[in-house]
């Protein structure tokens, strides 16, 4: 018999019934079954749950996520590639949602080094990481997170062609980078690619969010390079944590429904303000 008919049935055979607080029934395997398939199979963990979502049968990990995101919705963003530019603040958060999402493959780039000042805001900064590579760090973090994903770690600084490189082979860009220097590299690089791009900035209390597609004009091109706002007003986690959310938000909406937002929204929580903005 056809090895993928055989564990079908098995999935099948192993499945449970849960019955959701709003009364609906469900078939679910474990993330113990779902480990020890792919332990006896030889089969990687994805490829576990994509045929059990093919079956109608939900990973138990993502219950939470049903029914918003549908069985064929979490197939889909098992079946996703993101490229996530910047490991710190931002980024840090974003890779963590998004694994926890089951974002199938991310591919996440930064050259850099965690340091004290990173330990206010970054999710990976801690006393045992300062000194590591943003990269490695996400790279153990997310395959205790999440061990189905594949998180791709590029632990060197991208410009230009080396952009474009990695972001034509994906479905969705996002621009977690701190400062002005490189984004307008990164915001051309998933125009050139035909990849929206989800960005962001914050400073003091404040920030935006958006998704540029390729053609529209995004806040790099207003703002040019050089200093930035957050360099003079700080960036407390709880903006940070903000804006990241918003992010993987854009991200979630894009990859499921291609219903990325048309504005920007930029957000005050000093006096919780939020307004929409188009450029």
């Amino acid at each position: 018999m056809n090895t993928n008919v055989v564990l079908s049935h098995a999935i099948e055979e192993a499945s449970e019934s849960l019955t959701l607080p709003n009364g609906e029934a469900i078939s679910v395997l474990t993330v113990r079954a779902i480990e020890a398939f792919s332990k006896a199979e030889g089969t990687p963990l994805i490829e576990i749950e994509k045929a059990a979502l093919k079956q109608n049968i939900l990973p138990e990990r993502y219950v939470r996520n049903f029914s918003l995101i549908s069985m064929e919705d979490q197939y889909n963003l098992l079946s996703s590639k993101v490229f996530v530019v910047g490991l710190g603040g931002l980024g840090g958060y974003v890779v963590e949602q998004l694994a926890r999402l089951g974002v199938g493959t991310i591919v996440g780039a930064d050259g850099d080094f965690f340091e004290p000042t990173n330990l206010n805001r970054q999710l990976n900064a801690t006393f045992d990481s300062l000194g590591e590579k943003k990269a490695k760090t996400a790279r153990r973090r997310l395959q205790r997170v999440n061990p189905t994903i594949n998180f791709i770690g590029v632990d060197h600084f991208l410009r230009g062609d080396a952009l474009i490189d990695y972001a034509k082979h994906v479905d969705v860009v996002v621009d977690c980078l701190g400062g002005l220097d490189t984004r307008l590299d990164l915001q051309q690089a998933a125009a050139v690619c035909n990849v929206p791009m989800v960005t962001a900035a914050v400073a003091g209390l404040s920030g935006y969010v958006g998704t540029i597609l390729p053609g529209q004009t995004g806040p790099a091109e207003l703002f040019g390079s050089g200093g930035a706002a957050e360099d003079v007003l700080g960036t407390p986690a709880s903006t940070v944590a903000m804006a990241a959310s918003l992010q993987v938000n854009e991200v979630l909406k894009t990859l499921c429904w291609n219903e990325p937002s048309d504005s920007l929204l930029f957000y005050d929580l000093m006096d919780m303000s939020f307004q929409n903005v188009t450029l």
